[in-house]
């Protein structure tokens, strides 16, 4: 009976309708670096590749962390074999591994972890 009250169909539909758009306003993964952007659970981070710079940025909930607060390390796998490097914290939510160039094809793990609640973030990349 209560599907046939005029109130209650609109008040589905509109529901229904709307809902996809709450989906979409979160965790937006458009690059705001210039580079790629990979998303776990609620946590997104962008990987920035330079010509003698690698740098990654990193959002939780949608807001910038403090890079202070986490330490983050890569995983780099390419032709010339494997090699893991440490991240510098650097201003806002950003960390950087100086004197790292990342070449086309690579393959890059890389690791966020709060100090605080040692919360891990894993994420994948290719370099393109």
């Amino acid at each position: 009976m209560v599907m046939k009250h005029p109130m209650f169909r609109l008040a589905l539909v509109a529901a229904l309708t709307l809902s996809p758009l709450t989906v979409l306003a979160h965790g937006d993964t458009t690059p705001k670096h210039g580079g790629i952007v990979q998303m776990t659970g609620e946590t997104l981070i962008e990987l920035v590749a330079g010509a003698d710079l690698a740098s990654l940025y990193v959002r939780e909930d949608d807001e910038p962390i403090v890079s202070a607060e986490f330490t983050a390390t890569m995983t780099i796998m390419e032709a010339a074999g494997k090699r893991q490097v440490d991240l510098t914290p650097a201003a806002g939510n950003r960390f950087d591994a100086p004197g790292v160039r990342l070449t086309r094809g690579a393959k890059v793990a890389v690791m966020v972890i709060n100090k605080a609640s040692q919360a891990r973030s894993i994420l994948s990349f290719v370099i393109k």
